[in-house]
């Protein structure tokens, strides 16, 4: 059964914004980014938010925005990368049965998304070497979350056929 809500998470660049945008209109759902929520409501882009109030407001910020929409039925909520770092928030996706996990190696990662200069977290620093660190260690916050989609060797819409399949398969 497809939940009434399905929340991506996983790294940057893993595809959850352009699979999001395909699962909502397959689902016939409206499709969310947390992000671009997160910047309309601030009246600025994340890049500004990290400038202006740190990582802390940002997360303080990701978090209100997660719980918010996050049970919003006929939804498809596409998650920043970091919203897993906040224990609060890690707890809460852990719970809810719609969260799927999408990954891909670091490789693929930083071919996807290695120059974009909106990611806060890669700017300043060698972007190949930050994914890496970055990935190592979230790691075993991502492995906390229940149901996992590879996204690195398929287009979109064998990601979408997936997740679906993923939901499908559920007892």
């Amino acid at each position: 059964m497809i939940p009434s809500t399905v929340i991506l998470a996983g790294f940057m660049g893993t595809g959850k914004s352009e699979v999001g945008k395909l699962l909502a209109e397959t689902l016939g759902y409206i499709w969310l980014d947390l992000d671009h929520e997160i910047e309309h409501e601030a009246g600025c882009t994340i890049p500004d938010i990290f400038a202006s109030e740190g990582e802390a407001g940002f997360r303080e910020r990701e978090t209100r925005a997660l719980f918010r929409l996050g049970e919003q039925p006929g939804t498809v909520l596409s998650c920043g990368g970091g919203v897993v770092v906040t224990p609060q928030n890690l707890e809460w996706l852990i719970k809810q049965p719609g969260v799927i996990c999408l990954d891909a190696d670091a490789a693929t990662i930083y071919a996807r998304i290695g120059q974009d200069p909106n990611r806060p977290k890669l700017q300043g620093e060698d972007a190949k070497q930050r994914i890496a660190e970055l990935m190592m260690e979230r790691a075993p916050l991502y492995a906390r979350l229940s149901a996992h989609v590879d996204t690195q060797h398929f287009r979109p819409s064998e990601v979408v056929e997936a997740i679906l399949s993923e939901f499908r398969n559920r007892t």
